[in-house]
């Protein structure tokens, strides 16, 4: 079970980041984010993007303030531990892109209409962006990820199995991103304007979506016992979460909650299988010890 110091470290934690990024979501990020609309300037979209990246630093600040606190510094997952370790650096860059790809491609297998290349065709240096993306989202992403999976994950894992830290963390992580998920990131869904029923379910889809992600992202962080093959493929994810949309026919011919994009149920069908692969794995290694 947790240790004391462990316990509260974990509460200090939540607590401070969960107060302070809902209330950064709601005093500016989701503000910012309802001035957003097809007529809005370059300037208002720019803040809105802005506004959303600066929410990813919480989780980082709420370590800093817990360790700040409890006046631990031990164990901070920052070196990166590169020798021996390439593997868990290449899946963190490639690997989350590839599931992407593969996740559309079973969409477009299922909707086979939906598909076409002439939005690709105009913008192919997407792709060399998704390559990059890891390298391009590396500040914001360790803002993240040093909070989930560089302190809560290692906590909560010393009380626990990889698979139940996993969920437990992915759930957390998950409902971290409720306000903005209510207020159409992700989904399109809005709380007020859309049936609370499908604001609702994109919580879920999102909760859903950040479990299966845990289960990657904290095996390659703890197999490098380090932070940042996680904040590789937190930025692969979130620079190439979109790729399967240059595929569409239309941007509103697709059900967010089905696909092609990995938040949806049949585009997030291969993280759904690596995380069940490794499920399996990590429970084998800690029953045979």
């Amino acid at each position: 079970m947790f240790k004391s110091k462990t316990k509260k470290q974990i509460a200090l934690f939540l607590v401070l980041t969960f107060v302070l990024s809902w209330a950064f979501m709601f005093v500016a990020a989701i503000p910012a984010m309802r001035q957003v609309t097809p007529e809005s300037s370059k300037v208002v979209q720019a803040i809105a993007v802005s506004l959303l990246a600066l929410v990813m630093f919480f989780p980082t600040i709420g370590v800093l303030l817990t360790r700040l606190i409890t006046r631990d510094w031990t164990d901070c997952k920052l070196m990166p531990h590169f020798k021996g370790n390439a593997a868990p650096y290449l899946i963190g860059w490639f690997g989350p892109l590839v599931l992407t790809l593969i996740g559309a491609a079973i969409f477009f297998a299922f909707y086979p209409q939906l598909f076409t290349t002439a939005t690709f065709m105009e913008k192919p240096w997407g792709v060399l962006l998704v390559l990059v993306a890891p390298l391009m989202n590396l500040v914001n992403c360790f803002g993240e990820e040093w909070g989930w999976r560089g302190f809560l994950f290692p906590k909560m894992r010393e009380g626990r199995s990889f698979v139940s830290t996993s969920i437990l963390v992915g759930l957390i992580w998950g409902l971290w991103h409720a306000p903005i998920i209510a207020y159409g990131h992700n989904y399109g869904k809005v709380w007020g304007t859309d049936p609370w029923g499908d604001v609702v379910l994109a919580i879920v889809g999102m909760c859903v979506f950040c479990v299966v992600a845990t289960f990657l992202f904290g095996y390659i962080s703890e197999k490098a016992d380090s932070v940042w093959p996680a904040v590789l493929a937190h930025g692969c994810v979130n620079g190439g979460a979109g790729i399967g949309l240059l595929f569409l026919a239309s941007p509103d011919v697709a059900n967010p909650f089905i696909g092609p994009a990995p938040v949806g149920i049949i585009g997030g069908i291969p993280f759904i299988l690596v995380a069940l692969w490794i499920s399996a794995a990590m429970r084998k290694r800690e029953k045979d010890g």
